[in-house]
């Protein structure tokens, strides 16, 4: 097992669905029981031993930089900015940080609230790579995955390949917090993000890398999120259900 110490978050979207609560500030700085969901995430990544952290910002940037300059001197944390963030994916705003990939690295969509023990599971498990994952509930939305027996990821079924009549009943929601080992990026994941971005298919998602390739063979360790707590804050219902959580 390598050790990893760098981390990536996406934090360049608005979110939208928040509506009025993303309209002057960016979805990361929204508030869960007066901490913010950035915040948290920031946080454990220190405690748990992440020493370089890699943001990707958009949307009422500045906002974000300014918010984690209580960090600065506790880690070193890298701005870049996805100046069309208004018009590509996180496929594109993960492409920007590519010059930090090469050893592998932990990846982090920046809308989780989370207990901290989670990440450094994530962080301890000694698979090369690995995504959080949690059971299907009928009020999750996004990307599902199947696991065989001994807990490894057998199939990846990205939003849009899920139909009206989709099997949830064995499924698993990911988290989208992702352990990516330098192997699997050097062989498979550098060549299909470049494969993307030179196609100019910036309105794809990073999963569809990852499903790509557990489809060609690589292995994915599925580690699931139970008994701790998180939740994925996309609307206003979500907001409430997590601090229902988290009170």
């Amino acid at each position: 097992m390598v050790t990893l110490q760098t981390g990536i978050i996406l934090a360049a979207g608005r979110g939208k669905r928040l509506k009025e609560l993303s309209a002057n500030k960016p979805k990361p700085l929204v508030e869960v029981n007066g901490k913010s969901i950035l915040s948290n995430l920031v946080e454990s990544m220190i405690d748990c031993g992440l020493q370089k952290i890699v943001l990707v910002v958009g949307y009422k940037a500045e906002q974000i930089i300014r918010h984690l300059q209580k960090f600065s001197t506790a880690a070193e944390i890298i701005f870049i900015k996805n100046e069309i963030w208004e018009t590509t994916n996180n496929i594109y705003s993960l492409w920007l940080a590519n010059e930090y990939l090469e050893d592998g690295f932990t990846l982090f969509e920046a809308d989780v609230i989370f207990d901290k023990i989670i990440l450094s599971t994530l962080l301890q498990r000694p698979d090369d790579n690995v995504m959080l994952i949690d059971k299907y509930t009928d009020n999750m939305n996004g990307t599902v995955v199947t696991c065989d027996k001994k807990g490894n990821i057998t199939s990846v079924y990205l939003k849009q390949n899920q139909s009206d009549n989709f099997d949830f009943s064995d499924k698993f929601k990911t988290v989208n917090f992702y352990k990516i080992g330098k192997e699997f990026y050097q062989d498979f994941f550098k060549m299909k993000l470049e494969e993307y971005i030179t196609n100019n298919d910036v309105s794809y998602y990073y999963e569809a890398i990852i499903k790509d390739g557990i489809d060609k063979g690589y292995k994915f360790y599925g580690l699931q999120t139970k008994p701790y707590k998180w939740w994925e804050i996309d609307t206003k219902e979500d907001l409430r259900i997590a601090e229902n959580i988290f009170k």
